[in-house]
């Protein structure tokens, strides 16, 4: 059976130095990493945000194991630039239905 773990993302670079253009530059491979996820029927949700003074995301995964949930957080292009922890989230509620935006991670 698969757990849910939370990735969460962020920036090595405080908001005062970030550079928005070296983030942009990797969105591209981002979005073809959330893409597979995905399509491996891993992904149940993902978004951007921000900690009190770094940018940050969270990718919320189906794995079957710590090292598993470690492996695919390994994958983004946003370690480049920061770093991801791994945090296993022991769901007992959650209504994740928002798909408006679900077409980007379907391959044509």
């Amino acid at each position: 059976m698969e757990d849910i773990y939370a990735l969460i993302w962020r920036a090595h670079k405080s908001d005062d130095v970030f550079d928005q253009e070296e983030f942009s530059s990797r969105v591209p491979r981002l979005m073809e990493w959330l893409r597979d996820l995905y399509g491996k029927g891993k992904l149940v949700g993902c978004g951007g945000g921000g900690f009190e003074n770094h940018s940050g995301g969270l990718t919320i995964v189906r794995a079957s194991s710590p090292e598993e949930a470690k492996t695919l957080s390994e994958g983004t292009p946003m370690n480049e630039i920061g770093s991801t922890e791994v945090f296993y989230w022991g769901v007992y509620y959650a209504n994740l239905v928002n798909l408006e935006r679900e077409e980007k991670l379907k391959t044509s």
